[in-house]
């Protein structure tokens, strides 16, 4: 389960429009008894049903009494258990109508087993960008000796 997105500050009054959207990732359905969301300022409210597996839960605010704040907020979403599942937040001022979206960014973790990379995408994925590097590397330094040169000629001196 995670804190898919969450609205703040919607396009006219608050109460009306914010909410919050959870988004189940498992494989499975999740019994939702017990789990909790809370937000900064402490309030909590208690979740039931069961979401099925990749289905999404909105809440609104007129359901859950959270009011969300338009100036820095973070969402906390506990299991039944009480253990932290997922937060999201942002800090700042919540522009009118912005949601606050949960963005991940996933990074291979390489798998060995004797020594060997079990796991193709990572070594691909991190060869593909050594070589982006190295080409940029390339090409960047090529310009700069295209331009020390110029400057040499139009100065009329030697820099290097």
């Amino acid at each position: 389960m995670i804190i898919k997105e969450f609205l703040p500050n919607p396009v006219g009054p608050d109460k009306d429009g914010e909410y919050i959207k959870f988004f189940n990732d498992s494989d499975k359905a999740v019994n939702l008894a017990g789990w909790k969301i809370s937000d900064v300022s402490k309030k909590e409210f208690s979740l039931s049903g069961i979401i099925n597996s990749k289905e999404e839960l909105v809440l609104f605010s007129t359901k859950t009494k959270i009011s969300l704040n338009n100036t820095g907020e973070t969402i906390f979403l506990t299991d039944s258990k009480g253990v932290l599942a997922d937060k999201l937040g942002y800090t700042g001022a919540a522009e009118e109508g912005k949601v606050i979206i949960k963005q991940e960014i996933v990074i291979a973790d390489p798998e060995f087993q004797n020594g060997q990379v079990l796991n193709p995408n990572f070594s691909y994925s991190v060869g593909r960008v050594l070589v982006l590097d190295i080409f940029l590397g390339i090409i960047l330094g090529l310009v700069a000796v295209y331009v020390i040169l110029q400057l040499e000629k139009k100065l009329d001196i030697k820099l290097f």
